[in-house]
Parts: C-alpha cells; sequence; structure tokens
C-alpha cells in the first residue's frame, strides 16, 4: 500500500506547479450547493448559473475550487453524481481551474435535530442566518460543547457503502489532473465530536492510499480546542489529538485560520515546524479582520496555499456571522463575513477585486522555504 509523501515528494509536487488560489465553492442557487449542483432535478438550471461563476472567478485568476461532494447524490443517484462531477470537472478545466474535493465532515447539528438532505426543489433560506438555516452546526449549545453533532459516519452498518463511494471516486479521478488534492475530512472533532471520527477518517486515507492515487491527501488543523472564538486567534499554537492524528496522516499540511494578519504570521511561523507544504484551506472573515487586502497578499508571499470562503453571495447567506460569536464583543456584524460579490456580481468591496488580480496574474510557482525564498 502507498505510504504517506515524504517531506520532499510533497514539495516536489508543491513546486511543480502554480499558487494555488482558490475559493470554497457553494454554488449562490442553493443552501446545499454540491447537491442542488449534482443532484438530477434541474440540473441544466445550476450548472448553468454555476458556469458564470466558475467564469467569474476565473476572471479574477483564481485557479481552484474547494467542493463539498454529496455523498447522498451518490448513493441515490449513483449515475447523475458522476455525470454531473465529470461535466464540473470539465467546466474547470476549460478556465484552466482545478478542484479539491471534500469527503466527510464533522460540522454537524445533534442526532434529533439531523434531517435528511432534501433533493428536487431546495428549501429557501431563513432570513439572518449563516448558512441559510435557524438550526446550525454553528449554534451555541454546539459549538459551546453541549452536544455532539451527528454524522452519517456515525453508522457502523453503513462502512462498506463509505467504502464503496470512496474508492469508486479514487479509482475513477485518482490520476486526473483536474483534482489537484484530496481532503478527506473536514474539521475533524468540530460539534463536539472530539475523537468519535478519527477511527473512520484513518480508514479513509487508508483507502485512497490503497487505490494508490496520484494527487496528496490532507485533513487540516483547524483550532477546534479553543475555549471560544478569540483563543484560537490569540493561542493558534494548540493543536488538539484529532487534529494532530490528521496532520501525522496528511502528505501536505492543511489549516483553517479566520485570525487577523499579525496572528496568521505567527500560525504560518508555528506551522513550518512540519517541513510541507501549507494551504490555507478556509479563511477570509471581515469581522475578524481576516481580509482579502491583507491576507492574500500574505499567503502569496509565503507561498502558503489559498482557499477562501464563499464566493457569489446567495442563498446560503455568508454574509450574516456565525450565531455564537453574534454576542460577542468586537464583532462588527454589520461587516459581511464572507463572499466576495453580490448576486448580480457587482462587488462587496470593490477595493478587493485588484488585489486579487495584483495576487493571482500572471500565475507564478511557489518555492520551499530555505530554497530561494
Amino acid at each position: 500500500m502507498k505510504q504517506r509523501w515524504t517531506e520532499d515528494q510533497a514539495w516536489d509536487w508543491y513546486t511543480s506547479r502554480d499558487w494555488i488560489t482558490g475559493f470554497n465553492f457553494i454554488p449562490s442557487g442553493a443552501m446545499n450547493g454540491g447537491l442542488w449542483l449534482l443532484q438530477e432535478y434541474q440540473h441544466e438550471v445550476a450548472y448553468r448559473d454555476a458556469a458564470r461563476e466558475i467564469a467569474l472567478a476565473a476572471s479574477l485568476g483564481l485557479n481552484s475550487i474547494r467542493f463539498y461532494l454529496p455523498f447522498e447524490v451518490w448513493q441515490h443517484q449513483h449515475d447523475a453524481f458522476f455525470a454531473h462531477l465529470d461535466e464540473l470537472l470539465a467546466l474547470l478545466d476549460l478556465h484552466g481551474m482545478t478542484m479539491m474535493p471534500v469527503i466527510f465532515n464533522d460540522c454537524s447539528v445533534p442526532k434529533s435535530r439531523y434531517r435528511e438532505p432534501i433533493f428536487g426543489p431546495q428549501p429557501e433560506p431563513v432570513p439572518g442566518y449563516f448558512g441559510g438555516s435557524d438550526e446550525s452546526p454553528f449554534d451555541d449549545d454546539v459549538q459551546g460543547g453541549g452536544i455532539v453533532g451527528y454524522v452519517l459516519t456515525d453508522e457502523p452498518e453503513l462502512e462498506p457503502v463509505f467504502h464503496q463511494y470512496v474508492t469508486e471516486l479514487a479509482i475513477r479521478y485518482g490520476h486526473d489532473d483536474r483534482v489537484n488534492i484530496w481532503n478527506i475530512w473536514n474539521e475533524v472533532g468540530n460539534s463536539t465530536r472530539g475523537d468519535l471520527s478519527v477511527p473512520m477518517m484513518e480508514k479513509t486515507f487508508a483507502w485512497f492510499r490503497e487505490a494508490d492515487v496520484s494527487q496528496p491527501l490532507t485533513a487540516e488543523v483547524w483550532g477546534g480546542g479553543a475555549a471560544d472564538a478569540y483563543e484560537w486567534m490569540m493561542d493558534p499554537e494548540h493543536i488538539p489529538g484529532p487534529e494532530a492524528r490528521a496532520v501525522e496522516l496528511s502528505d501536505v499540511v492543511s489549516f483553517h485560520y479566520y485570525g487577523d494578519y499579525t496572528h496568521s504570521k505567527g500560525l504560518i511561523r508555528f506551522l513550518r515546524q512540519f517541513d510541507r507544504p501549507l494551504l490555507n484551506t478556509e479563511w477570509m472573515h471581515r469581522p475578524y479582520r481576516s481580509l482579502i487586502e491583507t491576507h492574500l497578499p500574505l499567503w502569496k508571499r509565503e507561498g502558503v496555499g489559498s482557499y477562501f470562503f464563499g464566493f457569489v453571495n446567495g442563498k446560503a447567506q455568508f454574509q450574516y456571522v456565525w450565531e455564537f460569536i453574534k454576542q460577542l464583543p468586537g464583532i462588527d456584524t454589520r461587516l459581511w463575513m464572507h463572499d466576495i460579490f453580490h448576486s448580480d456580481f457587482t462587488p462587496y468591496d470593490p477595493d478587493e477585486i485588484p488585489v486579487l488580480k495584483a495576487c493571482n496574474l500572471p500565475p507564478s510557482r511557489p518555492v520551499r522555504p530555505g530554497n530561494g525564498s
């Protein structure tokens, strides 16, 4: 079985391609963007709208998307899942872009509030709530540590199904240049889950390696040990057990960080200890002062891959802050938290657009620290 990449292998891969500058792509037409885009219902409409947003991203020099794959579409509409994923990858390739697929995810609600994904027409958002729903993984009771979130991977009888899902993805796309990195698990341990997902995360890494995929694998550090929203910003050096295990398994080190410029620089210095390429796969939070104008030049200068959160504002309502920080002092909720554009493609902050273009165009190659940087 293929093993974790060596540091040299990871750097050879990373420095052989353009600096990764992308975004978390949740198409504006739905709250569950992956399901909306890959399901059978009105796919032509969803694809048309998504294609316009991808073209807009390419015009800014963005070259990759991080995209949550909807397991339920694979499970219930198998052929449509692959046909529409192929179509999306072809669209990205047309614009010189790649995809970082997200396989599994610990951001979740308690089992008592879990609802099966809705196929067909998508629900309308509840006004004023991040994610478009007034029940989310970002409620006080989940983020405060009182209630454990539920994910489908908790069901042991489904493990063979998940194995099949991962194996099919790995065989079909494991040597596809349009897929640049596999994001095995999003925010392991979130929603007060602790170590619950670690065994399945380990198995998922192993399944991909058994398939001998050519792309790197990663699961990110995200600050789950923080007692509140500010602690991870002020003390980023604390890595909880599940996240430490994610780093041990990862070929390249990914992380989520919404903190300010000064603390972002400190986090980069800390993560350099692993001597592997770094990618920030979630950032950009205006109320926390994680800004396009300050942080994108930082990631570019330091050779840190970048996927900011959101793009075109829509039903997911990423302009609103998470529920659990609404009452914290110093949070200016008048500022959009995420997203770059209004639904009509006018920018939220026109000053961000020239910064995006200046950092992204023309493309450039990162270098290994100490090797000419």
